[in-house]
């Protein structure tokens, strides 16, 4: 199959890892993935180049969109690319419009296949962006949803037709969370303390992560379990506004801000809780890292965190924007350390079994090859 993935941008994130793993499959099972970006790029997209996938486009801002649809046309028949998989708002309109073009020119083709990602509910998008969404999803032929509430919210306000979308949760490598640090060496390494109550979370420091709401509630955590410290990983554009709020809530001491960070093993191993506060979340990868390294799991009932956490038993679920009861829940999980390894270890296993990058890839691969028969027999 040649396959071109379209994305915004390759900076670190949950849709560009699921893309890496995407093309990395591709690749092992003889297929020909190519990488199109439309926007910023970072360190990321050498993991791309090392799995032996070009990388093309020219990154830019986002507004390349309105640009970009006529190149990816030409390429798309200069190249005959079979199928075109779009990730994120911008690639999914320029990709639908330059799929539909290239088809267009040939009279009675139905190739290059058009399927768009459906990566969260996107509550804090615009107006233009919602019509824009409707206008153009017409125009692919299939869908993925990397849950089911998703699912619902695209088909309520971006045009989604339920009946070409196909449910796919992000997977994860589970081989590489067999064997994490050990505990102790990972706080010494942090300089952490060994007894301390270590929250981690791994995140972009965007509104739509709710940070600001952690911040409230490590206030609070703070003054049940004097040994509580907080890890945020991450890069974005509230890192600053975090910080002095760190500050005026005088939690400034507890709280690491660290940047983007690569060793996400060396932080797991360290922590006794994985928090992510999201206001909406298609499917955090960063979760299933977390429940696969054996942590349990605080989440906001959004999107695909419901699918993901079992509610006491793989962690807990709170409502999103509500930092009295996160900090609750962080509280009973620091004065139960059995129960939260408990959780852990049912997180651990419910990984493995449902949430592998197997069986994420198989079943990306089984439906571009079903999509692929039958546009060959709509072209007969």
């Amino acid at each position: 199959m040649r396959v071109l993935f379209l994305i915004d941008n390759l900076r670190p994130g949950g849709a560009q890892k699921a893309l890496l793993a995407m093309v990395r499959a591709l690749r092992a099972a003889q297929s020909d993935p190519r990488v199109w970006c439309l926007g910023g790029t970072s360190e990321f997209e050498e993991e791309f180049r090392a799995a032996g996938v070009p990388v093309l486009g020219k990154p830019g801002s986002a507004l390349a969109t309105l640009r970009e649809p006529l190149a990816l046309r030409r390429y798309l028949k200069r190249e005959k690319i079979e199928l075109v998989q779009t990730f994120l708002f911008h690639s999914d309109v320029a990709g639908r419009i330059a799929g539909r073009l290239a088809r267009w020119s040939d009279a009675g083709k139905r190739r290059p296949v058009i399927v768009s990602s459906v990566r969260a509910s996107n509550l804090r998008n615009r107006g233009w962006q919602f019509r824009l969404a409707r206008w153009t999803a017409p125009l692919a032929d299939a869908f993925t949803p990397v849950s089911r509430r998703t699912l619902e919210f695209a088909a309520r306000t971006e045009g989604v037709a339920a009946e070409r979308a196909t449910v796919i949760p992000n997977g994860i490598d589970f081989a590489e969370w067999d064997s994490l640090p050990d505990a102790a060496a990972a706080r010494a390494k942090l300089h952490l303390p060994r007894d301390a109550f270590v929250v981690c979370t791994l995140s972009r420091l965007h509104e739509q992560k709710g940070m600001e709401f952690l911040l409230a509630a490590a206030r609070t955590v703070a003054e049940q379990v004097p040994s509580a410290t907080f890890l945020v990983a991450g890069y974005g554009p509230l890192r600053e506004r975090l910080e002095e709020q760190a500050r005026r809530l005088g939690v400034d001491t507890r709280v690491q801000f660290l940047g983007y960070r690569k060793d996400i093993a060396l932080l797991l191993a360290a922590s006794n809780v994985f928090a992510l506060p999201s206001l909406w979340e298609g499917m955090s990868n960063a979760v299933l890292e977390a429940m696969a390294a054996g942590k349990p799991v605080v989440a906001t009932a959004v999107d695909g965190a419901v699918d993901q956490v079992l509610p006491g038993e793989t962690g807990l679920l709170v409502p999103p924007g509500d930092a009295d009861a996160l900090a609750r829940a962080l509280g009973d999980l620091a004065r139960d350390p059995r129960k939260a390894q408990e959780m852990g270890i049912k997180g651990r296993e419910r990984v493995r079994r449902e949430f592998s990058l197997g069986r994420m890839t198989e079943a990306y691969i089984e439906l571009y090859r079903r999509l692929l028969e039958d546009a060959g027999k709509g072209e007969r």
